[in-house]
């Protein structure tokens, strides 16, 4: 009982416990400021989740639009009955819920009207009777019509049918400015839909051109102009199916439409004629959302700006602070403050035991004792298995600590503990010593320091390739210190070196071997066409002449001549593929003329367009080169229609800084890393040492989805080619 009541006159009388209640009390406060910045963090968060939600709910719904047009695209004569299949397979109901439509509006000058009517009405691709009540609605003569042709579902919105949205002033004007820019365009309020699914919506369109017509200017744009395709949303749906039910459940969020992204604004408006949703007038039963009013006190408000498509939306998201407060957090700062008090008691307890322990003090710092020689045993054992030496300098007196395994990597017997730094640089390397001295040197502390790989002599002559690192700190008493390691990696550079040789030696004789290669294509080809090619020409000489002979005479016998003849002409035929397949006669006109013939055999066989851009001038090149470079491209043209998907190619060829450059472009979907670095990659491969065998390079720059690359740069003489401006010789499809 004595030894209590002495504890508390202690505790009472310890300003290091009033100490922890002041502490405590700082705590309680700081922690109320953290629950209520916990509140306003997680409001943000939420809130930016709702933006982020709503905005990529939408740009997704526009890229339906978008992939719609790109359908018209393809075909500018889409039928009725390939759109409907088309909507069918987006399945809109369960994919895109807030789409209540997609259709194709197509413009229809004054003097076409009647033609188009019959030509709809005539249209049986769906209904086998047609649609012979179809007429444009509203009806009247205009000078132009923007007449909503295909729309589907059509069970749902036959109402829409054959309406002129130009007959509307507003419509019409949102359409031109469509037109003429080639944009996307939104109506910009809200339309209430009437009819048996009756709700608020928005609508958006996408103009569609003409294939083939150019569309660079507004004139260009409105003579290829035949039509738009547009999406109704249905704003409600759309929101509630973005948003998260958390949110709809603890807040209110209202969106406003402010205008066109270029139309000027006044920031933060929020105009209740602009309003297109607020969850509080839109949300069920099961997404409730409070009745918050925007002017009520202890509110969080966030107001954010969104651009979709060419419209900005300003979003109001609003919740009451208690609601973004639980109970636990508010009970919390008082829980901070009732175990502060009782964490103080408890370590000035600790603190009073510690007074009567300090025998067992003294006999933990014994055991540490051992455990740390422990450590340093452990440590020079795993030095010596790694071949890491350490040192440590003290740069004022320039005195050095070794550990055992540096003396081992320098061939040194432990003599002694301390060494001089000029007994370290003795040890480095002549040729090496300068630069590792400058690196000790000017290293600061702060810098990154000395990271090197150099040689260093041991004491009987041998030399050792090591690896240095160097840092500059400070002692426990803050005096200047370096530390350094150093490492043996001279199996490691023999390795390295051994492996170069062996990588030069491989690329020369896969040069050898291209070249053989190439020169034994040369010689079968030659071969074929001197040899087999004049005996095909001869036996066809003979071949016409006995139908020439029996033409008249022996119908029978001249139809199995023509038969044989033609049988000829294919053999004919089939030898000048092989022969250009190992090598192409259009090399032997240059290089020029080799690639022009190689883009037109790429174009046919692909079906793929393809520009050709290069000097006016011939590009002369020895025959070695010339034929890596050709086999380069064709490599690179095999892989794009194999590989790419692309249905664009644009070669360049011209001259850069002595080098000839050539490079290849495709819109296709890119090379992904994996790929790139895959087993299998072969032809990138065989690409790569060719152009290694000629001392150049090459680049490949690609992303997924963004298309590749390929410039190959290769040296050639300085006179080798033309200074020519460059000149779209070729850009047929």
């Amino acid at each position: 009982m004595s030894i209590s009541r002495r504890f508390l006159i202690s505790l009472v009388m310890s300003p290091v416990w009033w100490l922890g209640v002041a502490i405590s009390l700082l705590l309680h406060l700081l922690v109320v400021q953290i629950v209520d910045d916990k509140a306003r963090s997680q409001f943000d968060y939420l809130a930016d989740n709702a933006q982020t939600a709503v905005q990529s709910r939408v740009r997704s719904y526009i890229d339906v639009l978008r992939g719609t047009a790109a359908l018209f695209q393809t075909n500018e004569k889409i039928t009725r009955e390939q759109f409907r299949a088309y909507v069918r397979e987006l399945k809109l109901d369960s994919s895109f819920p807030g789409i209540t439509n997609l259709n194709f509006a197509q413009y229809v000058a004054g003097a076409d009207k009647r033609a188009f009517e019959a030509s709809v009405r005539r249209d049986t691709s769906i209904s086998s009777v047609g649609y012979p009540a179809f007429a444009i609605k509203p009806a009247g003569e205009r000078k132009e019509y923007n007449v909503l042709t295909y729309i589907e579902p059509m069970e749902t919105n036959a109402v829409s049918f054959g309406i002129d949205m130009a007959a509307n002033s507003i419509a019409a004007n949102a359409l031109a400015v469509s037109r003429d820019t080639g944009q996307l365009v939104s109506s910009g309020r809200l339309i209430h839909i009437t009819g048996p699914n009756q709700h608020i919506g928005l609508a958006m369109r996408v103009p569609l051109y003409r294939l083939g017509m150019p569309v660079k200017t507004v004139a260009q744009r409105r003579a290829a102009y035949y039509g738009s395709v547009g999406a109704g949303f249905d704003i409600n749906r759309l929101m509630l199916g973005a948003i998260d039910k958390k949110v709809l459940s603890t807040m209110r969020v209202r969106i406003f439409d402010t205008g066109r992204d270029d139309e000027k604004r006044a920031a933060g408006t929020m105009d209740p004629q602009h309003l297109m949703f607020d969850s509080a007038a839109s949300s069920t039963d099961e997404n409730r959302s409070p009745a918050i009013d925007p002017s009520a006190d202890d509110l969080f408000v966030k107001r954010v700006s969104m651009t979709v498509g060419p419209r900005v939306w300003e979003a109001e998201i609003l919740a009451r602070r208690s609601a973004m407060i639980n109970g636990f957090d508010v009970s919390l700062s008082w829980i901070v403050l009732i175990g502060g008090l009782l964490g103080s008691t408890l370590l000035y307890s600790i603190y009073y035991s510690l007074l009567t322990a300090r025998r067992r003090a003294v006999e933990l710092a014994r055991e540490m004792t051992t455990d740390l020689r422990n450590s340093e045993a452990s440590l020079a054992e795993a030095q010596h298995m790694a071949r890491l030496g350490s040192w440590t300098m003290d740069p004022a007196s320039e005195a050095m600590s070794w550990s055992a395994e540096t003396y081992r990597i320098f061939g040194m017997s432990q003599s002694r503990d301390k060494l001089r730094y000029q007994e370290f640089l003795a040890r480095i390397h002549p040729e090496d010593r300068d630069r590792v001295r400058k690196g000790l040197i000017n290293g600061q502390p702060g810098d990154e320091g000395f990271n090197h790989e150099h040689r260093i002599v041991q004491l009987d002559g041998t030399v050792r390739w090591v690896h240095s690192i160097v840092r500059f700190g400070s002692d426990m008493q803050g005096k200047a210190l370096l530390r350094g390691t150093i490492m043996d990696i001279t199996e490691r550079k023999e390795t390295m070196e051994a492996l170069k040789r062996s990588q030069e030696l491989l690329r020369e004789l896969t040069a050898h071997q291209d070249r053989v290669k190439e020169d034994e294509r040369k010689r079968i080809a030659r071969e074929i066409h001197d040899e087999l090619g004049q005996t095909l020409l001869a036996l066809r000489i003979d071949v016409s002449m006995l139908d020439a002979r029996t033409g008249q005479s022996h119908p029978r016998l001249n139809q199995k001549v023509r038969d044989a003849l033609n049988h000829l002409d294919a053999t004919v035929k089939t030898i000048r593929t092989i022969i250009n397949n190992l090598r192409p006669a259009v090399l032997d006109l240059g290089l020029t003329a080799a690639i022009e013939w190689q883009v037109a055999e790429f174009r046919r066989r692909s079906g793929i367009t393809c520009d050709l851009l290069m000097s006016e001038k011939e590009f002369y090149l020895d025959d070695t080169r010339a034929t890596s470079l050709f086999r380069i491209l064709q490599e690179s043209l095999t892989n794009v229609i194999r590989h790419a998907k692309a249905t664009h190619v644009v070669i360049e060829l011209y001259r850069e800084a002595g080098q000839l450059v050539m490079k290849i472009t495709d819109n296709g979907i890119g090379i992904y890393p994996e790929t790139r670095n895959s087993a299998n990659s072969f032809g990138l491969v065989g690409v790569e040492e060719r152009i290694h065998a000629l001392n150049g390079k090459f680049v490949i720059t690609s992303a997924p989805g963004n298309g590749t690359t390929l410039t190959t740069y290769i040296p050639i003489d300085s006179d080798a080619l033309g200074n020519a401006p460059f000149n779209l010789v070729d850009t047929a499809g």
